[in-house]
Order: structure tokens, then sequence, then C-alpha cells
């Protein structure tokens, strides 16, 4: 039972989630600095994910401008981006 749960989509999944968490853990320990550093990350990620979406077909990933997309791409920034590629690929 347990064997057909870890599928490489599942374990995909459990080390995104992971990520995020770790991600989290770090923003939320900092004690100053926390507004820029989130307008940072989620500018670079909707960027990224912007200039992939017009830009993209020249290296094959050109991702939907949906509201899952933007949504991991400011929360994630360029990781989640390239996470979204990773989901792409499986």
């Amino acid at each position: 039972m347990l064997l057909r749960l870890l599928t490489p989509h599942n374990l995909l999944l459990l080390l995104a989630g992971a990520a995020v968490l770790r991600m989290s853990a770090e923003y939320l320990r900092r004690k100053t600095d926390r507004l820029p550093a989130f307008l940072l990350g989620t500018g670079s990620g909707i960027a990224a994910l912007l200039l992939l979406h017009y830009y993209g077909g020249a290296v094959g990933f050109s991702p939907p401008l949906t509201v899952y997309t933007l949504f991991v791409s400011a929360v994630a920034g360029i990781p989640g981006v390239l996470l979204l590629y990773l989901f792409q690929i499986i």
C-alpha cells in the first residue's frame, strides 16, 4: 500500500512542500528586512514567469499564465518557476 503512494510525482510534491516549509521558516526567522525580501522574491518570481511565458519558446518551456502558476511563482520565487518546469517534465 505504501509503495503505491511513493510515485515519482508524489515524492516531488513532498519535496516541494518541504522546500516551501523550509523557505517559510527562514523567512519568518528574520527579524528585520522582511518586506524587502518578500518583495524581491515575489517580484523576481513573477518576472521570471512572465519572461518564460513570452520568450520561453526559445528554450522549450513556456508556462501558461494562470492563477496557479502566478501563485507558485509569487510565493516561491524563481525556485517556484523551476518547480513548474519540473512538474511539466514529469
